[in-house]
């Protein structure tokens, strides 16, 4: 299921207030004119949740109308204001959920049109602290070049889709999501998967579609690296060895260590 939007989780909790507030002052109001808390709360459950074959509110009609009609003015006004409360609520709530299944839905849509209209963009594959930091990069350039990702987590492709940054749905390795992100006409792709396995199906797969495309992959091991290069990757980072060499450098630096 899609992670509701703002807006979505706004109008939720506006209704539940909306029809608590409106409940709560039905009952005082109807409790001090009826002195009978199974009829209001009768009448409360016939208006809110259409319980059937109730007939409360004809009730207290007849009861305000016996007593004084000033009681028969306030109890209908009360059922006046607690059924268009009701169709208030309601509509919120429609409006929650179309809001959040047209929000999720269309942003779909843009994303696979944008990356189908696309030519000579960047993919990346995957998306961690590592692509972050790329997207960042790339996104902050004076020339920004095209960008889609390939991501399967549902909360990860909603906050890329709120920055406006195309999305497509699926596995990193999936010859669907690497055609609809249009690797046939992409300039590079960049695999960011902590998983060496996966990467390399990925760069396998994609290197199928287009033989010139520039594909840079993230590797875990030393030992993985002669393997993708045999699959036609033209450049593998091992990030956690760059930092084991950066640190070993500036420890040895500061130390005064010969090497």
């Amino acid at each position: 299921m899609e992670r509701l939007s703002e807006s979505s989780w706004n109008v939720i909790i506006s209704s539940i207030i909306i029809s608590t507030v409106l409940i709560a002052l039905s009952i005082v109001v109807l409790y001090l004119i009826t002195n009978n808390a199974y009829l209001d709360a009768y009448y409360i459950i016939d208006t809110f949740f259409n319980a059937p074959n109730s007939a409360a509110t004809w009730d207290l009609a007849q009861l305000a109308l016996t007593y004084h009609f000033q009681k028969f003015a306030t109890v209908l006004s009360i059922v006046i204001i607690d059924n268009i409360g009701k169709l208030l609520v309601v509509s919120f709530i429609i409006a929650a959920v179309v809001d959040m299944v047209s929000f999720a839905n269309l942003e779909k849509y843009i994303s696979r049109v944008h990356a189908k209209r696309m030519k000579g963009h960047i993919i990346i594959c995957g998306y961690n602290e590592l692509s972050k930091r790329l997207i960042g990069e790339l996104l902050g350039a004076k020339k920004k070049p095209k960008i889609v990702v390939i991501e399967s987590n549902e909360e990860v492709i909603v906050d890329l889709h709120h920055r406006h940054i195309p999305v497509i749905e699926g596995g990193c390795s999936s010859m669907r999501s690497l055609k609809l992100a249009s690797a046939d006409k992409a300039k590079m792709i960049i695999f960011v998967k902590q998983n060496d396995a996966e990467n390399l199906i990925g760069a396998v797969e994609a290197r199928k579609l287009n033989k010139e495309i520039k594909i840079l992959v993230r590797g875990t091991k030393e030992e993985v690296m002669t393997k993708m290069y045999r699959a036609g990757v033209d450049m593998c980072v091992l990030p956690e060895y760059l930092a084991g060499i950066s640190i070993g450098e500036y420890i040895a630096k500061h130390l005064g260590v010969q090497r």
